[in-house]
């Protein structure tokens, strides 16, 4: 501690004070940077030793924290007549201790073309330099040796002022003076040599560095202000940097009702954490503070303390403050300020911090500074240019921007710093319940926070003859008004044993909750509980002991519910049917289309197949594909409510169902869902994955190969599966879909699905008059095929064998479908009245063919 305290006395008196006469600068102080370029002279002077070559630089620094209120004086001596290239500075502050490269900092430097030369201060922001102070020209004695005495001063405004004696003694004369705070600290000081003529090597010499403050300091520190940091934790400033071994002292600091702290650890230059043991109340504590020093040594005096009320920290809940009182549409013949102003009403017997919290409409947003709600207390809330007029009434916080109240309706939010939301209130002119206390001059106000009803069963305009009654209770306190009749307008399943249901309005909290009050069919019976949605009181779930059988519709009836106000639950609106579809088993749902690689502004889909004979709830079903792995990844759930796909049924998924709805036709325009995002399939190969939770529905691994090799490109070509009794994975169960179709059948049966039936082709009548009289305007063209993945070539041919139209050339076709003959030829024109041959060439890539040929007459009416 004695070592201590002499290195403290040290430092006090001087910063930097190095006269070299212990022959070392390697400490008392230490000085860095090219050590081996620099010597201690035999009559213990610091000397360059640099290389004996051209254009070299060396430096040296050492620490300094000196910047304002400071004195520097040194020795220079420079054995030859400096240059603009062999010239030396002497920097007073740098923030960096190398001192050859990017700084901020100001040094003096001497050298310059001539044979006489001034001492001039400059300033250094990174590498740029500016001459803040220009010395005069000095005529030396010896034009060969140059030899002075330098003092440079600067006090706390930023003044600086250069002196010298260019004899080397302290008969100073005045260089200059100007002011300069561009740079308040510094971390070191030095010297800087730089010479061009490899002879100048040795022939710098500095000596007898001080540097001190310009005034003493004998002010000791004070206490500047106390933080509170969390209920173990204070913040001491200081009104400057202390000496650290008197400021971590625990046993100098007392807290009242806590004592010393367990530790203190330095923050800052003038900060200092404390750590107490015990958590703080909430309750007015002092901070003393004793036996501190400053940097100079200045004791702290006697009893330095700090008051300060501190808060136990309570997170606010919803409702623990509460929107009380809005006056919204000023203007009437009330004696309250006509300026609006909303009421707030801390309802616990907790302070509360506001610090962070936010107010605002729909438009704008305020956030509180640093503010205390006591308990029970009524603050209002105003536009900060109509502060004073509502002082009187209490607690006010002005606001700016002030969040403008609209008369009819508006949303008013009051949320924590975390985002917790404590109150809201979206009210409406209609709450008045009176006509006059609507047009102006009436404020609305809140019935009672702790009613469970809400809205505009909860508020009423203001009773107060004044028109409001801002800052104390409201005139309306616990007056209960309602006379709309509550009304059942939805149940839901949401599982076996649970019912979601929904009411017109708010209702009776205890009322709702009565097991009496509910009843289900089919030996379900009444409810074991029932738990009332709170804030809001508009909904319940029921929760029954005997489970709701799948595939069996149920009635749910309520009896006896009433509202806050005890109007019963209308009996026109108070049953609801429940139905739970059967769970969802492997296979029960199939993979019944795929569309990976869509054309331009084009989407993927999936379409899945009913194969069951009863209803099933896609609520329960996800969509999928798989990981490196083969596990199902990239889960998407199809529905979060209730949607029931019937037997037989076909269903697209997609996150774009217009755009497939655009580009392909389909017969069930209902039968689609849209995800917000699909599962990744890739145009090449990839895997759909039906999952109920991890039961694996049904999965199939495409690849683009399964494409028909005769298609040019596959893009917008949908895959369809033949047959749901095979596998998805059985080989050649996908086939793209029929270029007659349109490529997809989104939704409806597909084009490749097999039939089992005998394949045939044949015309629905043998004549057809395209006369557009209505009847028989088209030939049409029926077939069926027993093999799927076909293409076909229909060519019609006079009776003489002269090709007349081509309707598809090896085009792929559906297992089923029509088509239609207009009458017209190849070339638009419409074809003579006669006997026409339709030829229907068909094959598969197995390479069968076959030839199905019929008649008809085209026909025409005799004038």
């Amino acid at each position: 501690m004695l070592i201590s305290l002499l290195l403290l006395s040290k430092i006090a008196h001087s910063q930097v004070n190095d006269h070299f006469d212990d022959g070392d600068f390697s400490q008392n102080a230490v000085w860095l940077g090219d050590v081996n370029s620099f010597k201690i002279n035999p009559v213990k002077q610091l000397q360059s030793s640099g290389l004996q070559v051209a254009s070299q630089t060396i430096s040296l620094s050492t620490a300094n924290q000196q910047s304002l209120n400071a004195k520097w004086e040194f020795f220079v001596q420079l054995n030859f007549d400096p240059t603009a290239t062999n010239f030396t500075r002497v920097y007073l502050t740098s923030d960096q201790q190398d001192l050859k490269g990017t700084l901020n900092g100001y040094f003096l430097q001497i050298g310059e073309t001539g044979s006489v030369d001034g001492y001039h201060l400059y300033r250094q922001t990174g590498t740029s330099i500016s001459k803040i102070i220009g010395g005069a020209p000095k005529i030396r004695p010896n034009a060969n040796v140059l030899m002075a005495k330098v003092k440079v001063t600067r006090d706390e405004s930023g003044q600086w002022t250069v002196y010298t004696d260019i004899t080397g003694g302290s008969n100073y004369s005045l260089e200059g003076s100007t002011v300069d705070n561009t740079f308040k600290t510094s971390a070191f000081m030095g010297v800087y040599c730089k010479y061009a003529t490899a002879s100048r090597y040795n022939q710098y010499i500095f000596d007898d560095f001080e540097v001190n403050d310009l005034v003493p300091d004998v002010i000791p520190p004070t206490v500047k202000s106390v933080a509170v940091i969390d209920a173990l934790h204070l913040d001491v400033t200081f009104s400057e940097p202390l000496e650290n071994l008197s400021a971590l002292l625990s046993s100098n600091y007392n807290l009242s009702s806590q004592g010393s702290p367990v530790s203190v650890e330095e923050t800052s230059s003038d900060t200092y954490r404390l750590t107490f043991s015990a958590a703080f109340e909430t309750q007015n504590y002092k901070l003393s503070v004793s036996n501190v020093t400053d940097k100079k040594g200045n004791i702290i005096t006697a009893d330095n303390s700090v008051d300060f009320f501190y808060i136990k920290p309570y997170i606010a809940k919803y409702g623990d403050i509460v929107i009380n009182e809005v006056f919204a549409n000023p203007g009437g013949t009330s004696t309250l300020p006509q300026k609006e102003f909303v009421e707030l009403w801390n309802t616990t017997n907790q302070y509360i911090l506001t610090k962070g919290w936010k107010y605002a409409d729909q438009t704008s947003t305020f956030a509180f500074a640093l503010d205390t709600i006591k308990p029970n207390q009524h603050v209002v809330l105003c536009a900060k240019a109509d502060t004073t007029l509502f002082k009187a009434y209490g607690k006010t916080i002005g606001l700016s921007p002030w969040p403008s109240l609209n008369n009819d309706h508006d949303v008013l939010t009051l949320s924590s710093a975390s985002g917790i939301l404590i109150d809201k209130v979206a009210y409406y002119d209609t709450w008045y319940k009176d006509e006059v206390k609507k047009k102006s001059g009436f404020s609305l106000e809140l019935i009672d926070p702790e009613n469970v009803c809400t809205g505009i069963q909860n508020w009423m305009g203001s009773n107060d003859a004044a028109g409001g009654t801002p800052g104390k209770p409201n005139s309306v306190y616990h007056a209960q008004i309602s006379t709309e009749i509550p009304k059942l307008i939805n149940a839901s399943v949401t599982d076996s044993l649970s019912v979601l249901v929904q009411f017109s309005k708010t209702v009776d909290s205890l009322s709702a909750s009565k097991l009496i009050n509910y009843s289900i069919n089919n030996g379900i019976g009444k409810p074991v509980y029932v738990d009332v949605q709170s804030p809001l009181f508009n909904s319940a779930v029921l929760k029954f002991g005997q489970p709701l059988a799948r595939g069996i519709e149920n009635t749910l009836v309520i009896e006896g519910l009433t509202d806050c106000a005890g109007n019963l639950i209308s009996n026109t609106a108070n049953t609801a049917k429940l139905f739970i579809a059967k769970k969802i088993g492997v296979h029960d749902l199939l993979i019944a289309e795929i569309l990976a690689n869509p054309g331009l502004n084009g989407v993927d889909f999936v379409e899945i197949y009913n194969a069951t004979d009863h209803v099933l709830d896609l609520k329960d079903l996800q969509l999928a594909n798989v990981d490196s792995l083969g596990k199902p990844a990239s889960i998407k759930k199809v529905s979060a409510s209730n949607l029931l796909i019937q037997p037989g049924a076909y269903w697209v998924l997609s996150s774009n169902v217009d755009k497939v709805k655009v580009n392909y036709f389909s017969e069930y325009p209902d039968h689609f869902t849209q995800l917000s995002s699909m599962p990744v399939y890739n145009n090449d190969k990839g895997t759909v994955v039906l999952l109920n939770n991890h039961l694996i529905v049904d999965q199939f691994d495409y690849n683009a190969k399964m494409h028909n090799a005769l298609l040019r490109d596959a893009n917008g070509v949908s895959l369809e599966r033949v047959s749901f009794v095979k596998g998805a994975n059985e080989f050649g169960n996908f086939k793209s879909a029929a270029a007659s179709v349109g490529f997809a059948t989104p939704g409806y049966k597909n084009s490749q699905e097999l039939n089992g039936e005998e394949a045939y082709v044949k015309l629905l009548s043998k004549t057809f008059s395209p006369d557009h009289d209505g009847f028989e305007d088209q030939l049409q063209l029926d077939y069926q095929l027993t093999e799927n993945a076909s293409l076909a070539t229909i060519n019609i041919f006079t009776d003489k064998g002269i090709l007349v139209k081509r309707l598809l050339k090896n085009q792929t076709v559906g297992t089923k479908g029509s088509l239609f003959w207009d009458g017209l030829n190849e070339n638009g024109q419409l074809s003579g009245v006669g006997i026409y041959v339709v030829a229907f060439d068909v094959f598969d890539l197995n390479g069968n063919t076959h030839r199905y040929k019929n008649t008809c007459m085209l026909a025409a009416k005799l004038n």
